[in-house]
């Protein structure tokens, strides 16, 4: 996208599609309080913090 008409494009793209949707039924889509700290990492593991 260098262009005014490529970035306007894109923005036509984004308004139809949202590059391919939102795949959740909220869009403040968070994690569970009670399940604490926790990171998940691209291979699929998850680490959890111990609750202190």
């Amino acid at each position: 996208m260098n262009t005014k008409e490529e970035i306007k494009q894109v923005f036509e793209d984004y308004h139809q599609t949202q590059f391919g949707g939102w795949p959740w039924s909220r869009y403040d889509q968070v994690h569970d309080r009670g399940k604490g700290s926790f990171a998940k990492h691209a291979d699929g593991t998850e680490e959890v913090k111990p609750k202190e």
